[in-house]
């Protein structure tokens, strides 16, 4: 699951993280691929999709929630 290709602009956020969960971060970053920019908005886009298929009762497996990752960027894309 990678973060999908976009034109949006990005505004820079500088984040302070506990060392141990900054090297945690960086870790996963450097797995996926990513930057740890990137990485941020995938956990975000993820930790939203689990709550809103919670809230709606649905299961959350891991289809379950890339098909909801996918559907709240392309909402977000639609409210530009």
């Amino acid at each position: 699951m990678g973060r999908p290709r976009r034109n949006r602009l990005t505004d820079r956020v500088n984040y302070k993280l506990d060392r141990d969960i900054r090297e945690i971060l960086s870790r996963i970053a450097e797995r996926q691929g990513r930057t740890e920019g990137a990485q941020v908005e995938q956990m975000i886009l993820f930790y939203e999709a689990c709550q809103r298929l919670n809230n709606e009762g649905e299961s959350i497996t891991m289809d379950a929630i890339n098909a909801k990752v996918n559907q709240i960027w392309d909402e977000l894309i639609a409210n530009e």
